[in-house]
Order: structure tokens, then C-alpha cells, then sequence
């Protein structure tokens, strides 16, 4: 119950004030990447904020994603590294995919289909519009039901380039027939 509070109350603020999300304190972390090192706050809550983060161009890059799980200039007084010690390894794994999915031409990242696989096994569904919106060809493999394809290509509409649009629906051309 208080962490459903705790999400719609962030969902407000994020509502009244969406640059929040791309704010910088003076260490230059964002509340993306305190609510990634905050053990008690929920897997839900980092998509929200990172849902608002990604609205920005320059943090849909491969190095952006991967800043906000790599260590920092912030140590313990033991001298580790503060990054490596609290970022859960849900969140490490979803950074990884988002970076993999933004860094073109390396053939040890995971391929589209797979970082779409695991953006849908975790919920993260602008996750998989993301992959959707840079790889539309995708749309071909996941071999929808035309019934369900419909209801695909409307949320589509919604949430991808005209370009990526086009490119989903010229790979079904099965769709077109008889318009």
C-alpha cells in the first residue's frame, strides 16, 4: 500500500514537473540514479522515472544508460566503490539491455528480440516500444494474430516515429490487402 503511494505520488510530481526526472544535485546524480541505488524503492518506480529520463535525446545513448549502473566518484569509507555495493542486479540488468539496445554493430550484446524479451518479462512495456521504435522490423517476429495486430498497430501509432511506423506496417503487407 505505501509503496503504490509512494508511485502515484511520483507519478504527480513527474506529471506537474517532468524535468525532474533530468535534474542534477550537485554530485551531477539524478533522482534516477538515487532511486537506482535505493534499495527499498520498487522496480515500478525506476521505470517511471526512467520512462521521464529517456524523454531526453541525450540519454538515449548507450554510454547514458550505462552511467547510471557504473561506479562513480563516490566511495565508502572503505574506499569501494558505493554503485557496485547497492544497485540491485534487476536494475544492472535492465541498464545493460537499454545499453545494448542504443550501441549499434557489437555482436556480444544481446540481440532485439532478447532485450525485447526481457523488457516484456519485467513489465517495462515503453521498454519494448523503445526496441520496437528503432528495430520495426521486430513487429514481423513476434508473429501476432491479425486480430492482435490490430490492437498492435493502433498502440503503435501512438508511441512510435512516422518512420518506424511505416517500416513496421511494410513488413506486413498482409494487412494492406484489400484496403
Amino acid at each position: 500500500e505505501n509503496e503504490r503511494a509512494s508511485l502515484e505520488m511520483l507519478s504527480m510530481v513527474l506529471k506537474a514537473y517532468p524535468e525532474a526526472a533530468r535534474e542534477k544535485d550537485t554530485d551531477g546524480c539524478t533522482p534516477l540514479h538515487d532511486i537506482c541505488a535505493n534499495e527499498s524503492a520498487s522496480y515500478r518506480m525506476m521505470q517511471t522515472i526512467l520512462d521521464e529520463w529517456l524523454k531526453a535525446k541525450e540519454n538515449r545513448t548507450s554510454h547514458s544508460a550505462i552511467s547510471m549502473i557504473s561506479p562513480v566518484d563516490l566511495h565508502s569509507d572503505e574506499g569501494e566503490y558505493l554503485w557496485d555495493r547497492v544497485i540491485r542486479d534487476d536494475i544492472k540488468e535492465l541498464f545493460r539491455h537499454l545499453s545494448s539496445l542504443f550501441e549499434e554493430n557489437n555482436q556480444s550484446n544481446p540481440s532485439p528480440p532478447d532485450i525485447m524479451t526481457h523488457f516484456i518479462n519485467t513489465s517495462w512495456w515503453n521498454g519494448v516500444w523503445l526496441v520496437v521504435n528503432r528495430h520495426p522490423s521486430i513487429a514481423k517476429t513476434m508473429k501476432l494474430q491479425t486480430t492482435l495486430m490490430t490492437d498492435f498497430l493502433f498502440a503503435a501509432g501512438k508511441r512510435l516515429s512516422l518512420a518506424s511506423m511505416m517500416e513496421v506496417i511494410k513488413n506486413e503487407p498482409d494487412l494492406l490487402e484489400g484496403v
